[in-house]
């Protein structure tokens, strides 16, 4: 009955509103040794430059910033700046920079860099389209960069296309920073493996349940960051509060067969919440409050001991691994994975976020270990008092993210 409540709960998420992402975008034309360029830009995210407050135009500003943060290098030297950035016509709220650059040779490998906004918004995406002279725009080339993804090595292939040449040792790298900052700052996540250490019993069953917990956040982290699957965020983000509140209060209430009680009156305050998320124009579909009452219910009934709950432990972790996994997804979704090294970088962010763990478990370990013995023993534990806390932030944490 748990399961097949987890796997509705899974399929029912419906795909969240698009949200408006920091863009911009160049052309390059690639002629001999000369290569021009036109850079676009919103001037929203003009405005962020930190020179426009002191330039005489935004113009002046837009331009000195993409001088000091766009360069070419070819044979391992710097491309000159040819013809300096100026503005031209653009439609809309865009504006448009033209300059063009002096290389060395017209068939060697290109290496472009490009840092301009993405220290200005995490998010910022930049789509570049390079072609050479002789071609049409119709086989002109893309690439992707974003904050992780600001170099490529461009080349010409046996077909006298301009490829990119990513080294996937970089990938690699950029990635696994990535994931492990994402997941050493998510303080959510690193709250449910707190819930885990508390939940464990010894040190196999804590093997199972971060296992349990990695197989199933790589995998939705995998499904979700190729594209497979489009999940509702708001609903992700409530059910990752949901998840800390669930573990930590049961590491309490099953030890008091109050589990049956507590699941019921969970239920109300659902019921009620979603009635008050309705009102407010939640994002949340009444399927997916329905869900969530029917898996309290469920859950409420099955677990009456201790014993029932470490029964259903691995698989309610490997459950809620779902839903974090969701979560890490959406960074990759906000900055994208490099163009022709996808799986790379995708790798390369899951062991970040493994590791991650790894460096928060052990130290968690030892400094209970040391301190477990030496805390004074009173009516309530050192545990049972984590353990309330942790149920606290995972209460506040999902009402926030459903109503507001």
């Amino acid at each position: 009955m748990i399961r097949s409540t987890l796997i509705w709960l899974v399929l029912m998420m419906t795909p969240s509103l698009a949200h408006n992402k920091s863009l911009s975008f160049s052309d390059w034309l690639w002629q001999d040794t000369s290569i021009s360029v036109s850079f676009t830009v919103t001037l929203r995210d003009a405005t962020l430059l930190p020179d426009v407050a002191t330039a005489t135009s935004i113009d002046e500003a837009l331009a000195t910033h993409l001088t000091q943060h766009i360069e070419l290098q070819q044979l391992d030297k710097n491309c000159l700046l040819s013809r300096p950035y100026q503005r031209a016509p653009a439609h809309g709220d865009y504006i448009k920079m033209v300059a063009s650059y002096q290389c060395f040779d017209s068939a060697a490998p290109l290496k472009l860099r490009n840092h301009a906004f993405f220290n200005l918004a995490r998010s910022h995406v930049h789509f570049a389209r390079l072609r050479l002279a002789a071609q049409s725009l119709e086989t002109s080339q893309e690439f992707l960069f974003t904050a992780t993804q600001r170099q490529h090595m461009i080349a010409r292939n046996e077909q006298g296309q301009l490829v990119s040449q990513s080294d996937l040792g970089d990938t690699l790298s950029h990635y696994f920073k990535l994931g492990l900052q994402h997941i050493l700052t998510g303080v959510d996540h690193l709250a449910f493996v707190l819930c885990l250490l508390l939940l464990a019993q010894n040190r196999r069953q804590l093997f199972i349940l971060i296992t349990g917990f990695t197989l199933g956040h790589s995998l939705t982290l995998g499904l979700a960051a190729l594209g497979f699957i489009a999940p509702n965020s708001v609903f992700v983000e409530a059910m990752i509060g949901g998840s800390i509140a669930l573990v930590a209060s049961e590491y309490i209430l099953a030890r008091q067969n109050a589990m049956t009680k507590v699941a019921m009156l969970s239920v109300i305050v659902l019921f009620v919440l979603s009635g008050i998320s309705v009102i407010r124009g939640g994002e949340i579909a009444l399927t997916g409050w329905a869900g969530l009452m029917l898996f309290c219910l469920c859950y409420g009934l099955r677990i009456r001991s201790s014993a029932d709950a470490s029964q259903l432990a691995p698989i309610m972790t490997f459950g809620f691994g779902l839903f974090h996994g969701f979560g890490f997804a959406g960074l990759l979704s906000d900055i994208g994975l490099p163009q022709g090294q996808v799986i790379g970088g995708l790798i390369g962010f899951n062991l970040g976020v493994e590791v991650g763990q790894i460096l928060f478990i052990v130290p968690v370990l030892l400094a209970a270990r040391y301190l477990a013995p030496r805390l004074p023993q009173g009516k309530l534990s050192w545990a049972d008092a984590t353990a309330s806390g942790l149920t606290c932030f995972g209460v506040f944490l999902f009402v926030q993210r459903t109503l507001f």
